[in-house]
């Protein structure tokens, strides 16, 4: 590997870090604004992806790098595991994020739609923080008065979560995910066409 290759490598994963730094600091403000308010909590994973699709776009752009868009997408559920939500987290987000660097590596990270596709997936890696509501319920809500949020919190939040809440979110999500890539491609369509991504 000549000395041009390892500068530009090293370059990408200096880049790459920045850009997964980026959406860590999206999900965390977002999720603070959010977390407090029911409604507002359970829009978080809607308003995270129209919000980090710029972010998103520019480490596709400048850090075409294999392993980033995985660490990005784990990276905030390790934080919330430690935070005490539940394992479930973790699944979600290694399945997103495995997924969506698969998609994106499919077309070498200069296939816009693919791309797209892969943003899409990629939105859904924090949804194991909210599945719980359902598939645990019981234990959810133990779980999240122990970590400090109050009753109030819990009544109303376990009065706004029949089944079907689920589906709006995942949907809500995959759409927002969408308006925030379609956003971005025109904010960044320079960049796009100086790395070569069609």
């Amino acid at each position: 590997m000549s000395k041009q290759s390892n500068v530009k490598k090293s370059k990408n994963l200096v880049s790459a870090g920045i850009f997964i730094a980026l959406y860590f600091v999206v999900f965390a403000v977002i999720g603070t604004i959010c977390m407090p308010i029911p409604p507002l909590y359970l829009a978080m994973l809607p308003i995270i992806a129209l919000f980090a699709a710029p972010v998103y776009e520019m480490l596709l752009i400048k850090a075409p790098v294999r392993g980033a868009i995985t660490i990005a997408a784990i990276l905030p559920c390790l934080f919330l595991l430690l935070m005490g939500n539940i394992w479930i987290v973790v699944v979600t987000g290694i399945i997103a994020g495995v997924a969506a660097e698969a998609i994106a590596a499919s077309g070498n990270y200069k296939n816009a739609t693919r791309n797209k596709i892969s943003y899409l997936v990629f939105s859904l890696n924090l949804l194991g923080g909210f599945l719980p509501i359902w598939i645990m319920r019981d234990e959810y809500f133990s779980s999240t008065l122990e970590r400090g949020m109050s009753q109030d919190f819990v009544d109303k939040l376990e009065a706004m979560t029949p089944i079907w809440i689920l589906f709006v979110i995942v949907i809500a999500t995959i759409l927002l995910a969408l308006v925030g890539n379609l956003i971005s491609t025109n904010m960044f369509s320079k960049h796009f066409k100086k790395a070569g991504i069609a």
